[in-house]
C-alpha cells in the first residue's frame, strides 16, 4: 500500500501556523504507531502556500501528489486535519473523481478520523470536512477585510514597503506601547527634502526623465536603493500619503502620518501628470512634440575629431537666467538605462531649429510636383500614381486659368463649365490617392487635400504627417553648437519673421550650424 503523508504551511495575520516539520512529526508518529514502512519518496509538503479558494499561487508538491496517485502510487492521503489537504470543493471534488480511475481509497488523519472515499458515506463525510474548513476560511477573509477597512478607516499605514519620504513606524498605545498590527509614517528630514524639490520642479514644467537623470546623477537612490526612472517619479507623486490620506480601494481616509505636501499641491500634480501632453513622442501613448525626434543628431566632435553621433531628444528645459523652461533639443550623455549614450554637450533651442528645417523642405520642394516627394527605391506604381495626381494637378490649374481668358477666346471657360471639369478632375484625383494610400509610402503623401501646395499642407497638417513628409526626404539632421552672440534671426527683412514672432522668436541664433542631408 502507498501511504502519502501531506502537510502545509499557510501564513494567517502573520500568525504562522503549525510548522511543516511539527505536522511531519505527527506524521511520522502515527505511522509509527500503525506500523507503516515510511516512504520518503512518497511525502509532499508546501510552505507558505494556502489551499483556500482566494489563494492565486499554486502548490507544486499537492501537483506532484495528484501525479502520484495518477500513477497508482498512492492508496492513502495523511494529513494532520483536512483543512491542510484543501479548503474548496473544486479541489476536493477533482481528487473525488479520482478514485474511480486510480488505486486511492481513502484519507485520513492523525486524528484519528478515516473517509473512505469508495463509499456514498465516506465521500459525503469528507466534503462536509471540507465545506467547514471552506467557511472557516472564507470567515477568515471576511475578518481579514474587515480589519484592513477598520484600519484604513482609523488611518493606518498597511503593512508593506514603506513610499519614499516616509519610514514606517508603530503606533504606541496609552501606555507608550507599540500596538499589534498598527502602523503609522514619520518623515525622514533628508527623502522629505527631494520630495519637494521634486514636486516644485515638476509643477513648474520640468520634464520627469531630467529629473530622474539628475537625482541618479547626484547619487540619491530610491526606497529600494535603485536608480530613478520616469516611472518611479511618477509612483511617487500619484501616492496619497504625500497629502496626508490612506487609500483603501478607491477610498480616501485621513492618515495618522502629517504630510509633506499640501492637497492642492497634490491635485495640482495629477492635474499635470494626467495630461496627455506629458506623454507626448511615448510610444502608443500620444502625439509627438518635437519635429526632429530620430532625425537630429549630435555634431559635436570629441577629442578624436569625430562627431558624436548621438540621436537628440526633446526635452523642457531652462537656461541661464530663464525662469521657464522651454522647447530645447538636447544630447543626453545617459540613457534611462544609464547606458553611456551622448556626449551631453549639446543643447539647441527647438523651435528656431524646426522653423529653419520646415523652410528648407519648403523651399525645396514647394513648387516641385508631387512625384518629387517619392523616394526612388519605391514601388512603380507609387511613382504613376504621383506623376498622374501632379498631371491633375496641372489640369486643375489651367481650368482655372481658362476661366480668366478674355470674352471671345476659343480657350475660355465659362463658370459653369469649369465647374464641371473640376468636379471631374477632383473626382479623378481622389480615386487615385485612394489606391495611393493602400501602398505604405504613399499614405502620407494621399493624405495632402487636394489642390494644396505642399506649404498649405504643412501648415495645415498635424506633427505626425510633417514627420512622414520628413521621412521622404531627409535622411538626418546635424546639429552643431551655436554661437550666434548678440545676432538676431530671423532679421527685420526676412520673410521669415511672422512666422518666427509666432513661435517666440527672433532669437539669438545661427542658422548655419544646421546640416540637413536628404534623400533625394
Amino acid at each position: 500500500m502507498g501511504r502519502a503523508p501531506y502537510t502545509r504551511l499557510s501564513s494567517d495575520h502573520g500568525k504562522l501556523s503549525d510548522s511543516t516539520a511539527n505536522q511531519r512529526f505527527e506524521c511520522e508518529e502515527y505511522f509509527e504507531r500503525q506500523g507503516w514502512p515510511w516512504e520518503e519518496s512518497l511525502y509532499f509538503t508546501d510552505n507558505d502556500l494556502s489551499a483556500s479558494k482566494y489563494a492565486t499561487k499554486p502548490r507544486p508538491d499537492y501537483l506532484d501528489l495528484l501525479t502520484a496517485i495518477r500513477t497508482h502510487l498512492v492508496d492513502l492521503i495523511l494529513v494532520t486535519e483536512v483543512s491542510r489537504l484543501f479548503r474548496n470543493l473544486a479541489d476536493a471534488v477533482e481528487l473525488l473523481t479520482l478514485v474511480r480511475s486510480t488505486s486511492l481509497r481513502w484519507v485520513e488523519t492523525t486524528g484519528g478520523a478515516r473517509y473512505d472515499l469508495t463509499t456514498v458515506q465516506g465521500e459525503h463525510n469528507l466534503l462536509e470536512a471540507v465545506v467547514g474548513a471552506s467557511r472557516e476560511s472564507g470567515n477568515t477573509s471576511d475578518r481579514v477585510k474587515r480589519g484592513k477597512r477598520a484600519n484604513a478607516r482609523a488611518g493606518y499605514w498597511p503593512a508593506g514597503a514603506r513610499p519614499y519620504g516616509y519610514q514606517r513606524v508603530p503606533v504606541l498605545d496609552g501606555n507608550g506601547k507599540p500596538e499589534y498590527g498598527h502602523y503609522s509614517l514619520a518623515p525622514i528630514p533628508a527623502e522629505e527634502a527631494v520630495v519637494r524639490e521634486i514636486v516644485a520642479r515638476v509643477l513648474d514644467g520640468e520634464g520627469m526623465s531630467r529629473i530622474a537623470n539628475d537625482l541618479n546623477d547626484r547619487g540619491i537612490p530610491t526606497t529600494k536603493g535603485k536608480r530613478w526612472h520616469r516611472a518611479t517619479i511618477r509612483q511617487l507623486l500619484q501616492a496619497s500619503a504625500l497629502k496626508g490620506m490612506r487609500s483603501h480601494l478607491g477610498t480616501e481616509y485621513p492618515a495618522v502620518w502629517p504630510a509633506i505636501i499640501s492637497p492642492e499641491e497634490w491635485e495640482r500634480l495629477q492635474l499635470l501628470l494626467s495630461d496627455p501632453v506629458r506623454r507626448a513622442g511615448a510610444a502608443l501613448k500620444g502625439v509627438r512634440s518635437y519635429l526632429l525626434t530620430g532625425f537630429a543628431e549630435c555634431g559635436v566632435c570629441g577629442a578624436d575629431g569625430k562627431p558624436c553621433g548621438a540621436k537628440i531628444i526633446g526635452a523642457r528645459t531652462k537656461a541661464g537666467a530663464e525662469t521657464t523652461y522651454r522647447r530645447r533639443y538636447r544630447c543626453e550623455p545617459k540613457d534611462n538605462y544609464w547606458n553611456r549614450v551622448g556626449c551631453g554637450r549639446l543643447v539647441r533651442l527647438a523651435d528656431p531649429v524646426e522653423l529653419v528645417v520646415s523652410e528648407a523642405v519648403l523651399a525645396a520642394y514647394e513648387g516641385e510636383d508631387l512625384a518629387a516627394l517619392v523616394a526612388p527605391d519605391a514601388p512603380a506604381e507609387l511613382h504613376e500614381l504621383a506623376e498622374t495626381l501632379a498631371e491633375d494637378r496641372r489640369r486643375l490649374d489651367q481650368a482655372r486659368t481658362d476661366t480668366y481668358r478674355r470674352k471671345g477666346d476659343p480657350l475660355r471657360l465659362e463658370q459653369g463649365q469649369f465647374l464641371a471639369i473640376e468636379a471631374e478632375i477632383r473626382d479623378a484625383m481622389e480615386a487615385v490617392k485612394r489606391r495611393m494610400s493602400r501602398l505604405e509610402q504613399g499614405k502620407a503623401l494621399a493624405a495632402m487635400p487636394v489642390g494644396m501646395t505642399l506649404r498649405e499642407a504643412w501648415d495645415a497638417a498635424d506633427l505626425g504627417w510633417r514627420r512622414t513628409i520628413l521621412s521622404l526626404v531627409v535622411a538626418k539632421v546635424i546639429l552643431y553648437p551655436g554661437n550666434p552672440g548678440r545676432r538676431l534671426w530671423p532679421a527685420a527683412d526676412s520673410p521669415l519673421l511672422e512666422r518666427a514672432k509666432a513661435l517666440g522668436g527672433p532669437w539669438c541664433f545661427d542658422p548655419s550650424k544646421i546640416d540637413i542631408q536628404w534623400k533625394l
